[in-house]
């Protein structure tokens, strides 16, 4: 395997973006930052060599750096002031420790998960000779996710040598004939044609997608598992890697944002309706207000709920159950873990708290929506005669409704699936829900109804 040149441009390893301070030293301006003479004396005394410190003007906050082998440290200024505030030496010495032993016990997987990421590729390259077969593979691309590197950036024959060292079938969500739907958010310049790098998880594309505010756009496409050269799990964006090309039906998703939204939803009294709901809440209700079944969760579920009830043609009754169903559902959990039993609780403590006065079949209908919110809903129909409803389709729709405005805000643990979203409303509101995602967030310095949307 041809490994020495693996890089399109060996200009993009950040190697290339060190100077050794003996050059920065020749120059007749010199930054107020950067004493040589006297860093070099505390260096050398330290039993350290001034050939290993290098001045990176590409880090405005550390222009200095240590680099020697595996070891990479970054140093803000270059005077003996900061070289012994630092305890250079020291930390040198036990980054240095730390690297070799897991290369004496021939632990890879430690190694790079400790070495810096911006100079674990070139490690990997000089260690690929010593690194198990086995281990090639993955190790690469877990190298990969934690660079800044993309696929075109290296040569095809690289990227297939590495391919070949694949020593299982990629555990891929594919349909009868291996394709997968994919998703891409980016800004507008790239054309997604180009891309190198896809996801699963329509989440993550949303999430990319809002890093460029209103320039962003996601796209979806399909592709066959056999194009997928590499499925990333690193930072749980399941990323898939293939090369550019090789993703089909490619077409850009349409998504109204919130503040599209905004107009009509004020003139449906769905805003002042939200408000004067959240008002009814306080952190008392809650085991844990700031968790992340809390305040700012019931709050986005409400709003969720009242939004889709409006998309769905719902009357003003069955938003109502909806509403009151999204501010009491998780009052009666008492953790933040998987629990099928605290929707149970969480009506129970409704009515401690004379928060749930309803008709008789209204209230059955909510302790329904409660009650099962929190278990499958196949478990949930099977239970649907233990209730005193005689309007079983609109238990029903209204059950539908609300699991899947809980279920959008699941974006919140990445961990939102379109596939299982009921009603038809629910997938025009992806985007909405990782814009209320960042703004509908309570904290415990945040003053009563001090978030905005």
């Amino acid at each position: 395997m041809n490994i020495k040149n693996p890089i399109v441009n060996p200009m993009l390893l950040f190697r290339f973006t060190l100077v050794p301070v003996t050059e920065i030293a020749q120059m007749p301006f010199r930054p107020e930052r950067f004493r040589y003479e006297e860093g070099k004396a505390f260096l050398e005394k330290e039993g350290k060599n001034i050939a290993d410190f290098y001045f990176n003007r590409f880090a405005p906050f550390s222009w200095f750096a240590y680099y020697r082998d595996f070891v990479l440290i970054d140093i803000p200024s270059f005077n003996p002031q900061t070289l012994e505030a630092m305890k250079i030496a020291s930390v040198i010495d036990l980054e240095t420790s730390r690297l070799q032993s897991c290369l004496q016990k021939k632990d890879y997987i430690s190694f790079f998960s400790l070495i810096d990421m911006r100079i674990a590729l070139k490690a990997y390259l000089e260690l690929f000779p010593l690194i198990p077969q086995e281990d090639r593979y993955r190790l690469f691309w877990f190298v990969f996710s934690r660079s800044e590197l993309k696929l075109e950036d290296f040569t095809p024959e690289f990227i297939n040598d590495i391919r070949a060292y694949r020593d299982r079938e990629l555990n891929l969500p594919t349909d009868e004939h291996g394709h997968m739907a994919v998703y891409r958010g980016q800004g507008v310049n790239s054309p997604a044609t180009q891309a190198s790098s896809w996801t699963l998880d329509i989440n993550t594309a949303i999430f990319h997608a809002r890093r460029f505010q209103a320039g962003g756009k996601i796209f979806s496409g399909i592709i066959h598992r056999e194009k997928v050269i590499a499925s990333i799990r690193y930072r749980n964006e399941k990323e898939i890697i293939c090369f550019p090309g090789n993703v089909e039906q490619i077409k850009e998703m349409q998504f109204k944002s919130l503040a599209e939204f905004q107009p009509e939803l004020e003139k449906a009294g769905i805003i002042k309706l939200y408000e004067s709901y959240s008002s009814l809440l306080e952190d008392k209700y809650f085991h844990n207000p700031y968790g992340i079944h809390g305040l700012s969760h019931t709050r986005r579920v409400l709003l969720l709920s009242l939004i889709l009830s409006w998309l769905e043609n719902l009357n003003a009754a069955d938003t109502e159950l909806l509403g009151r169903a999204a501010l009491c559902h998780d009052m009666g959990r008492c953790n933040d873990n998987f629990d099928p039993q605290h929707g149970r609780a969480s009506y129970q403590k409704a009515i401690s708290l004379h928060l749930i006065t309803l008709s008789s079949e209204e209230q059955e209908i909510l302790r329904f929506i409660i009650e099962n919110h929190c278990i499958s809903d196949r478990q949930a129909m099977a239970l649907t005669d233990q209730y005193q409803v005689k309007d079983k389709e609109r238990l029903l729709i209204l059950y539908k409704v609300f699991k899947d405005a809980d279920g959008l805000d699941r974006i919140r643990i990445n961990d939102l699936n379109i596939s299982k979203l009921r009603t038809p409303s629910a997938p025009k509101l992806l985007l909405v829900a990782r814009e209320l995602l960042e703004q509908i967030t309570v904290s415990s310095n945040t003053p009563a109804g001090g978030e905005s949307i």
